[in-house]
């Protein structure tokens, strides 16, 4: 079976069949939402990146174990004839053991509610294990895309799904603002809101208080 055929499976029973776009929060599962920002600092302070990373670092680390099953789905809007490289900063951060699936025909592009907003889009997915890929370094990568900073992951644009099969949960990090967790799974989302409490993202806190029945 195809990585995409086994997304979409799992999708389906997992998720019911929800569709992946940006805003994740907002996708139509029960979520979390962080804020990756010191307001204290600058961005033109590697203070400032580096409190980023140590934030993301803190969530993957109570997000996720060294066993769990991790399906990666980096996908990102194209022009004409332009694919997503090998030469992608994120395929020196896998196994060379890792499951790849590269696929470079049109694939759905969803936007904020869902719709299919492009027809141009190709994705990569990789399946390994969280022991096996390099998170530190990606989420490094990610913080510096809007910041003319390296490493960064291939043309400063794309987005990078972190599916956990063990856990049941979806993440993304969108650059150097926030970071999104849904799952059906509220008492998983409730032990994470207990455990990162410090990092949600206030606009959204009193939301995610409400949908998971948070006393």
């Amino acid at each position: 079976m195809s990585l995409s055929a086994e997304l979409k499976i799992y999708l389906d029973v997992n998720f019911k069949g929800l569709k992946l776009f940006r805003p994740l929060f907002f996708a139509g599962a029960f979520g979390l939402r962080f804020d990756l920002q010191d307001a204290v600092l600058e961005t033109s302070e590697d203070a400032y990146f580096e409190e980023v990373v140590r934030r993301m670092d803190k969530i993957h680390a109570i997000t996720t174990t060294e066993n769990d099953d991790i399906l990666l789905l980096y996908r990102k809007d194209t022009y004409k004839r332009r694919k997503i490289r090998l030469a992608n900063y994120l395929f020196k951060q896998i196994s060379k053991n890792a499951t790849i699936e590269l696929k470079r025909r049109r694939t759905p592009f969803y936007d904020y509610e869902g719709v299919n907003a492009s027809v141009r889009s190709c994705q990569v997915l990789i399946k390994d294990s969280v022991n096996n890929i390099n998170f530190h370094n990606l989420y490094v990568a990610i913080s510096n895309m809007d910041f003319g900073r390296s490493p960064v992951l291939e043309d400063r644009e794309g987005e990078l799904y972190i599916i956990n099969l063990t856990r049941n949960t979806v993440t993304i990090m969108y650059d150097d603002r926030g970071c999104d967790i849904i799952s059906y799974d509220v008492s998983l989302l409730k032990e994470y809101y207990n455990q990162l409490s410090d990092l949600i993202l206030e606009v959204n806190r009193p939301e995610i208080i409400n949908k998971l029945n948070i006393i």
